[in-house]
């Protein structure tokens, strides 16, 4: 009998430990369902994909931006743009979180994405919902004198030791 209880017991323990386990997502065919679900809503599957985008777990982010940017080479230029402007928002979301991640974001729009991506994306972050602002943009990232690609992060309002010269205000 005892037995049997302990049995029992080790069983259900079993079942719950991995029914707690959350299961992974697969960002890419969650990309590709929220595309299918809204092939003329551009707002909403911008909404879709930036929750898809935001909510990938971390160490996962840029995975998800790549499956992005991969879906966005077979897309139309109008889910092209959806998806830029959602990888802006991922984006913006992970520069005061973890801003070598967005780093490499904002490099693989750059470097991989199609022109319509790269325009959205580039468009949504100097619109001011990027956390970089807009006072500096294109001075470079870290100080290191170099401008980023697309020109929205690194200016002299976020401290890498630059001051702006690209804004109407700037002095010089």
């Amino acid at each position: 009998m005892l037995r049997r209880t302990f049995i029992a017991a080790l069983t259900a323990l079993s079942f719950v430990s991995f029914a707690a386990l959350p299961a992974k997502a697969d960002v890419a065919s969650d990309i590709a369902a929220a595309i299918a679900a809204n092939p003329t809503d551009m707002a909403a599957l911008e909404a879709a994909l930036s929750a898809i985008l935001t909510g990938a777990a971390a160490g996962e982010e840029l995975a998800a931006a790549q499956a992005a940017i991969a879906a966005a080479g077979s897309a139309t230029p109008a889910v092209q743009a959806a998806i830029g402007a959602a990888l802006s928002v991922q984006h913006a979301a992970l520069v005061q979180t973890n801003p070598t991640v967005a780093g490499s974001i904002e490099t693989a729009v750059a470097t991989s994405a199609p022109a319509a991506t790269q325009t959205s994306y580039a468009s949504v972050a100097s619109g001011g919902t990027s956390e970089t602002g807009s006072g500096g943009t294109g001075t470079g990232t870290g100080g290191d004198g170099t401008g980023d690609t697309l020109g929205v992060t690194g200016n002299g309002a976020t401290g890498n030791g630059s001051t702006s010269t690209n804004d109407s205000n700037s002095p010089g």
